[in-house]
């Protein structure tokens, strides 16, 4: 205001000397007026906007209001969109393990044909069907998931276990020639020429029910050359099989299969069937926990599922292949936006889909959304503590959330905890043996798989029969570390030490007549099983009488660099086979375990061993192939398939001091070592890097 009324009395001055005849009281009122119209105008502004308006700190407090206001708001809906994603995303991971529980039952049903075509394979007495009911039972209820089991001498059903039970009457099967029937000849044809199980569904039945079959064709040195003479009658058509002359011998009736090792040709002994109905094979997976409020996310615990294949068969195609579902979400069910998740069996040309979703659907926004942005706004320009509550109870339920997500975490950890003690003992796959002739007559290290076509292994898969072969014959474990990154010993040096080793143990009078190598014992090309034999390495150690680590002096035929008795004590591998059998030898004052580098035996562990337990303990410490090749194409680390077998040893360490009991002195010192340096011998987290330069923990 100063500044303008100058500049009036300097306008009012100038203008009266302009004039040159007013006198000084004229000139005073002359300024006077002038000043008075000057302040009329300014107070009609001040009138049309309010002072505080004028003031840039008022727009800079509204600006920074407006502000605060809107990326609160964004915040809040950014928020809102990621709780909803993470419950999105905590149910397909539930989606997910029932999944894959769905694709290990659907595998372990299935695996049950090759069981039982293998006892009839080397059944020279018909044991095994005419105690058919007795061994089906057995096995139905060993693998789980099973509704029934056939037997098909020529590929006409002869033997159904159970025949007739409160969800199915099977007697219409029997007397099925499914090698005379027009409608099945061609299947079952290919299942013979594929030498594989064969699966067909979900499919309806007859019968009803919805169910899948699985078919294997069974050869065996004891089946006659050519198929007998049979007819089959269906629909008032009799079929029979031609078999009437040598060359139509030949076209219809003559099915070769391969030759044994010894070189005995075999031939078509029949079929063995697996079918079970879907109820059966996801009973054991318990899908109706997900309506029965069994999983809590956030506020969601109750959820619609539907199984269905993706390209259903005929019978199914009314119901959209739709074979389980929940008490709404039947074949009419049409989700609006579900997880989904594959059971996906390409060897078994099975692919299903499962799919769920929230019972009352999808949140549209979190709860505390409206509220919070409803009471932020308001109160955003009059009370700054109004912003902070807003603001604190957004940390909160952001705290809250991760609370949550943590508490998931530990119960997923826990969980794996839990199943890893309770396996430690268990037999997830068979103990593959091999006896000593076999192997003193390969020549060279073979595969699992060629030894399993050359029938030359043993499958063992109850623990008492691999107590007596232990105790009564004896098995030797043999430990090495791989010379090739895709063969363990492409020069033989290893296996020839091998044998060596035996002649030795001979001339000490031990006694073994089966051997265990890893190469040959664990499967190479099925992942699943191969996990399930790792799962299995404490029960394996546990089982063998003797246990040797072979070392010689060799060349690695990758790497081009030497390997020793030096690298092989530093192969995490070869650490964790020495731990399996000095966690099953801990009671013994001196376990049967040497060392061969070549140059004869000599004790593992003790005063005159290389090897030290200190060493053998320190697994996660030792040098793991996959880690030094980076984990091409998204290879699974080692570290992460061994937790299981690491926590069980763990358990059983702590189990023997529990226990107390009088021979645990060397139980306790590994315990003494263990708790001195928890983390060094079991890690909390791994980590790794891939051949693209990523650190990933786990």
């Amino acid at each position: 205001m100063g500044s303008i009324e100058s500049s009036v009395h300097a306008g009012s001055f100038q203008h009266t000397l302009s004039v040159g005849s007013a006198d000084s009281s004229q000139i005073r009122e002359s300024v006077s007026l002038k000043t008075r119209t000057l302040r009329l105008a300014k107070g009609e502004k001040q009138q049309r906007i309010p002072a505080w308006l004028r003031y840039s700190r008022t727009w800079a407090v509204v600006a920074t209001v407006l502000t605060i206001v809107i990326a609160s708001v964004w915040r809040f809906v950014l928020d809102d969109e990621e709780e909803r994603q993470f419950f999105r995303d905590s149910v397909q991971e539930i989606a997910d393990r029932y999944a894959q529980d769905i694709k290990r039952q659907g595998v372990t049903s299935l695996s049950s044909l090759q069981a039982l075509a293998a006892m009839i394979k080397f059944d020279d007495s018909n044991f095994t069907v005419h105690n058919f009911d007795g061994i089906a039972g057995s096995l139905i209820k060993a693998y789980k998931g099973i509704s029934n089991l056939q037997l098909a001498p020529f590929g006409t059903v002869r033997y159904i276990h159970p025949l007739v039970d409160a969800k199915m009457d099977n007697r219409g099967a029997l007397g099925h020639a499914l090698l005379l029937d027009p409608g099945r000849r061609e299947g079952a044809l290919n299942t013979i020429r594929s030498g594989s199980i064969q699966v067909v569904g979900p499919v309806t039945l007859l019968q009803g029910g919805v169910a899948i079959i699985g078919r294997y064709s069974i050869f065996t040195r004891f089946a006659p050359k050519f198929l007998p003479a049979e007819s089959f009658t269906k629909a008032g058509v009799t079929y029979h099989s031609n078999c009437s002359t040598p060359e139509t011998q030949l076209l219809n009736c003559y099915f070769p299969g391969p030759l044994e090792s010894d070189g005995v040709p075999t031939h078509f002994w029949g079929f063995a069937t697996v079918l079970t109905l879907t109820s059966d094979l996801v009973a054991p997976v318990e899908l109706q926990r997900l309506q029965e409020g069994a999983h809590r996310i956030g506020g969601l615990s109750q959820f619609d599922y539907q199984l269905s294949a993706e390209v259903p068969h005929a019978s199914l195609a009314d119901v959209n292949g739709v074979f389980a579902h929940s008490f709404r979400a039947g074949p009419g069910w049409i989700p609006e936006d579900p997880v989904t998740a594959y059971v996906d069996l390409p060897h078994f040309g099975i692919k299903w889909v499962l799919k769920v979703e929230p019972v009352d659907g999808w949140p549209r926004m979190s709860a505390s959304f409206w509220f919070h942005l409803c009471v932020f706004l308001p109160l955003t320009g009059l009370l700054g503590l109004g912003m902070g509550v807003c603001i604190i109870s957004d940390i909160r339920r952001k705290a809250l959330q991760v609370e949550k997500l943590e508490e998931y975490k530990k119960d997923v950890i826990s969980s794996d905890i839990i199943m890893s003690v309770s396996n430690v003992d268990l037999l997830q796959f068979p103990m593959c043996l091999m006896s000593v002739d076999h192997f003193m007559n390969l020549r060279r290290l073979i595969s699992h798989e060629t030894a399993r076509d050359l029938n030359k292994l043993c499958f063992v898969d109850d623990s008492k029969r691999l107590a007596h072969l232990r105790d009564e014959e004896g098995i030797l474990f043999f430990s090495h570390q791989w010379a090739g990154f895709f063969h363990p010993d492409e020069e033989n040096v290893q296996y020839n030490t091998m044998v060596a080793t035996c002649d030795e143990l001979k001339q000490k009078q031990a006694r073994f007549q089966w051997i265990w190598v890893d190469y040959f014992s664990i499967p190479q090309a099925a992942v699943v099983q191969q996990q399930h034999a790792i799962n299995s390495l404490l029960a394996y150690a546990s089982h063998c009488s003797i246990f040797v680590a072979v070392a010689p002096t060799c060349e690695h035929s990758d790497l081009a660099s030497e390997l020793n008795v030096h690298t092989y004590s530093v192969r995490a591998w070869c650490r964790l086979e020495q731990l399996g059998y000095l966690m099953a030898s801990v009671h013994e004052h001196t376990p049967s375990a040497y060392l061969n580098t070549g140059q004869g035996l000599t004790p593992l562990w003790g005063a005159e061993g290389v090897v030290t337990e200190a060493t053998s303990l320190d697994v996660m410490g030792g040098n793991f192939t996959c880690c030094a090749r980076h984990h091409p194409d998204g290879e699974k680390c080692d570290k992460q398939r061994i937790v299981g077998v690491m926590l069980g040893i763990f358990w059983q360490l702590l189990q023997i001091r529990r226990d107390c009991p009088p021979d645990a002195t060397r139980s306790i010192e590994l315990l003494h070592l263990i708790e001195g340096n928890l983390q060094h011998y079991f890690p909390s987290t791994t980590t790794y890097s891939t051949d693209g330069g990523n650190q990933n923990e786990n």
